[in-house]
């Protein structure tokens, strides 16, 4: 057979072999004739190229006939020598890139070789195969992650489609003559005629909402979204949904046999994550020790003892008890074990965290948001790439917490039972949710009369967390994986775990959900030795994590004097110029309540960083911070005893230095009131409007009438010394309750002139 490049001459690019660094592919489709030259539309290709080399940087291949113009990034993990794409069919008419995995390839190539002559080895060539014999049919028999396109010459028509739950991203943008279409925002970017405009409805909700369609942040940019498909042809562009998670629920394989469920349920884990496993690069896990992921571990030990397992240890997975675990479960299932210290006091000094790594980030997220869970992801992705250089998957416990009941019962939300968390939890944010939708204002939104569309409350959630997933969770995934050109794969995300879950009867869902009891039973019989219930630690529950604050001020602190240097003068700055600067010097100096409005502030400046790069998408070059390999430190087996001690011994996360004669007082303008809903809860207001929330476990009357008291005037002049003598407690209880207050906003200090602080006064 012929090469591709005999056959199709406009097919040019570079392997790299032997390449030891997750794949892309970008483009654009021209409706009659093109206001580029070849050399021009040469040169996008080569920008979109360059800006999705880190998804794949072990060949680049390039294709242009005038109309459909393509590059795509591969990274090898499937026929490492042979699955060069674009990969075309036998006649040379069709051909198909791929990024992402058909993980049951090799059962359908059985059956379609009777009909087709295959010149690779690469999954990707099975979907090509099947779509010319079954054309958009052939997408219910793929099962995997995928996003993929298909070029038909002789049609001049382009198909491109989305695995059912969006793991794999796919960016569309529709213009008056053609299509732009990409891996990544930044791609499309690349060429002149892509719009450059923040969306900022998209930036309304500040929470985790559901958001449909999933934002792009960008006006006329969009996500084709997950089990959907796109046809253009003939100056026509139309999108239709192949998969929908709605479709199941009425199902009811197993009846009311809530065996036949959890059978089938261990069943499909099992095969999944075998089937995740296949590839002939080094696989690897990260566990965090709780059960998703640990459930994996047990079914990965069965067959395999060569997957690392790579997990973080800080302040919360010690204390919740996830990081013993997750060397108990590795020590026992004799699989290979990389812990990875986040300290956060040391670690934005071992990352070497400035303006340009936060700039980094948001290009990394194609994102105006900024949250902390997507930067320490991507370092933990780092340390795996630094401890297994040749490494190329990961896999994750991502998904499972959605469709099987995991937030029912969770550590800082303990409902009594499941019907208690349906009526206290998912209804509440059913309305809420809906209320978004309808646009209502923020106050009137908990009142939202929803639709239920003959659904139980639990399959509506589903719903909306099948949207979620790709908005938030399955989003970050990808990119602070493919970052470090990792392929991060998901198999609780197999679409018939997820349909299995949604074909649950509602009166069998408290029984196999609550608590995310199909999973803990499954683990139980698997690992007898796991505890399936991790005790709860926290002193406070509050909308305030105390070292996350620390970190998120401490960033600004690194970031603020150069960015105001750089960005206030940008023509593409959407803030007034003197209003951010003020704002950064309150929050710098820790003026009110300064721990939230920095992270309002933080988005600020996030914001301005996307603004930016919309306009100037490589201007920076960030490969360097990408390939850096230095980072948090590896916890050696000798060393376990040692970071034992520390977190047993560690004083509450505080920059704060009590002393004795220290007065307190509330931030200027703000007042403590005692919440509606919550006999134990107190809100923090400012202007009538809540701010931040902190609940009070019962059994400590101190803490509430020490809230109560609070900027009263007749107890302006008392000293944390009074505070205990009048609550009769010890004064390092009182110390640590104020660490948690001051680092929620509930108070600042007063300090005393020329006093020592507690520890001088108990050593004399």
């Amino acid at each position: 057979m012929r090469s591709a490049e005999e056959l199709h001459p406009s097919v040019s690019g570079e392997t790299k072999r032997g390449s030891k660094d997750v794949c892309g592919f970008a483009g654009f489709l021209t409706f009659g004739n093109s206001r580029l030259d070849s050399e021009e539309r040469r040169a996008v290709l080569v920008r979109m190229g360059k800006l999705l080399s880190h998804r794949g940087p072990d060949d680049e291949q390039f294709y242009d006939d005038g109309t459909l113009s393509l590059v795509y990034r591969r990274l090898s993990i499937v026929d490492l020598d042979g699955g060069q794409q674009p990969i075309f069919n036998e006649d040379g008419d069709r051909f198909i890139v791929v990024n992402g995995e058909i993980y049951n390839h090799l059962e359908l190539r059985k059956d379609l070789t009777q009909r087709h002559t295959f010149s690779t080895h690469s999954d990707s060539e099975v979907a090509l195969h099947l779509f010319e014999d079954q054309g958009v049919d052939a997408l219910a028999h793929l099962r995997g992650m995928f996003a993929l396109a298909i070029w038909e010459r002789r049609e001049r028509a382009l198909f491109l489609a989305r695995d059912r739950l969006g793991i794999k991203p796919l960016y569309v943008c529709r213009l008056p003559n053609g299509l732009l279409f990409g891996s990544e925002l930044k791609a499309l970017l690349a060429h002149p005629d892509c719009p450059r405009e923040i969306q900022w409805q998209d930036l309304r909700e500040t929470e985790a909402v559901p958001l449909s369609p999933v934002p792009s942040y960008v006006r006329h940019v969009e996500h084709l979204p997950g089990g959907h498909y796109l046809l253009a042809k003939g100056g026509r562009i139309e999108t239709h949904c192949w998969w929908r998670i709605s479709d199941h629920f009425d199902d009811a394989p197993f009846g009311m046999n809530s065996t036949g469920y959890r059978k089938e349920f261990e069943r499909l884990v099992d095969e999944a994550t075998q089937e995740h496993l296949l590839g002939d690069v080094p696989i690897g896990l990260h566990l965090s020790g709780g059960v998703d992921s640990s459930l994996l571990a047990t079914v990965i030990a069965q067959k395999r003892h060569d997957v690392a397992c790579f997990s973080v240890v800080d302040r919360n997975t010690w204390k919740c008890g996830d990081a013993s675990s997750a060397r108990q479960v590795t020590t026992q299932l004799g699989l290979p074990w990389f812990p990875v210290l986040f300290d956060h006091h040391t670690l934005l000094d071992e990352i070497a965290f400035d303006l340009r790594r936060l700039e980094q980030t948001v290009h990394m997220m194609d994102s105006p948001r900024f949250d902390l869970e997507w930067f320490f992801k991507e370092e933990l992705h780092r340390f795996a790439r630094r401890q297994y250089p040749d490494l190329k998957v990961v896999l994750l416990g991502q998904g499972i917490d959605e469709f099987a009941g995991g937030y029912s019962r969770r550590l800082d939300n303990p409902h009594s039972s499941w019907d208690a968390y349906l009526t206290e939890e998912v209804e509440p944010n059913l309305r809420y949710w809906r209320g978004v939708e309808d646009r209502r204002p923020e106050h009137l939104r908990e009142f939202t009369q929803g639709a239920d569309h003959g659904l139980s409350p639990y399959q509506r959630q589903m719903l909306a967390f099948a949207n979620q997933l790709q908005h938030f969770q399955l989003w970050h995934e990808d990119r602070s994986s493919s970052s470090q050109s990792l392929e991060a794969r998901v198999p609780y995300l197999d679409h018939r775990i997820v349909e299995l879950l949604a074909s649950v009867p509602a009166d069998l869902q408290s029984y196999l959900f609550w608590n995310k009891r199909v999973v803990r039973d499954t683990l139980g019989r698997r690992l007898p030795s796991y505890d399936l219930e991790h005790p709860k630690v926290q002193f406070f529950l509050t909308d305030d994590k105390q070292s996350l604050n620390i970190v998120m001020h401490e960033m600004l602190q690194r970031c603020i004097p150069a960015f105001l240097d750089k960005y206030l003068d940008d023509p593409h700055l959407p803030f007034d110029a003197d209003a951010l600067r003020r704002f950064s010097y309150r929050v710098l100096s820790r003026q009110g309540n300064f721990y939230r409005e920095g992270w309002r502030l933080m988005e600020c400046l996030a914001i301005a960083i996307f603004a930016r790069q919309l306009h100037s998408p490589d201007a920076d070059d960030f490969s360097d911070i990408r390939r850096r390999r230095d980072g948090a430190p590896e916890i050696h087996t000798s060393q376990w005893d040692e970071v034992q001690a520390s977190f047993a011994n560690m004083p509450p996360t505080t920059k704060i230095a009590w002393n004795p004669q220290d007065r307190l007082a509330l931030p200027d303008g703000v007042q403590v009131m005692a919440s509606i809903s919550d006999d134990h809860s107190y809100e923090l207001v400012s202007a009538s409007a809540g701010f931040s929330s902190i609940s009070v476990p019962q059994g400590l009357a101190w803490v509430e009438r020490f809230l109560r008291h609070l900027g009263n005037p007749a107890a302006a002049d008392f000293t944390i010394n009074d505070w205990a003598d009048e609550f009769e407690i010890d004064r390092q209880v009182l110390v640590e309750t104020l660490d948690t207050l001051h680092l929620a906003g509930f108070l600042v200090r007063r300090p005393a002139e020329a006093v020592p602080h507690f520890d001088a006064v108990d050593k004399a």
